[in-house]
């Protein structure tokens, strides 16, 4: 009986920690959405600003970027990246609104996989970006950005 009674207490106990702990991570999950739901719009302010110098605080100093849009599909470090934005935003790019459909977040490194809507030159265009974030002080910055049209 009083095993039985050691069971039932310890499965209780399991329980309450388990549900505090998955109520915990959705809050810390929920709270950095919005962290990131931010960055999103900033990296969308920075662009439609017509100077792709503004995206430079946003992303490592060895990021990539990888696209259908660029010479050899990558542009590797900074300012080829910038450059590359530079192009596009000179051609008539504009970012109508971006969306996270799924994130990830382990420690320091975060990928967030999102949907966006662009007109570029009057053609409005759908695509997908994955982005994966390194957490630098309590920035999270862009050291990764694939986007598919």
């Amino acid at each position: 009986m009083k095993t039985r009674a050691l069971i039932i207490s310890l499965f209780a106990v399991f329980t309450i920690v388990s549900t505090a702990k998955a109520q915990q991570t959705a809050s810390y999950n929920s709270e950095l959405k919005k962290v990131f739901e931010a960055n999103m719009n900033q990296w969308k302010e920075a662009y439609n600003s017509g100077d792709a110098k503004n995206l430079i605080p946003l992303y490592t100093e060895d990021a990539i970027y990888t696209s259908s849009h660029v010479d050899g599909l990558e542009a590797i470090g900074r300012e080829k990246l910038i450059a590359n934005f530079q192009n596009g935003i000179t051609g008539g790019g504009h970012i109508d609104k971006i969306e996270i459909l799924k994130m990830e977040v382990s420690s320091d490194m975060a990928y967030l996989f999102c949907k966006y809507q662009a007109t570029n030159s009057g053609v409005t265009v759908s695509g997908r970006n994955l982005l994966v974030l390194k957490k630098i002080g309590e920035q999270w910055i862009i050291a990764i950005h694939m986007t598919v049209v």
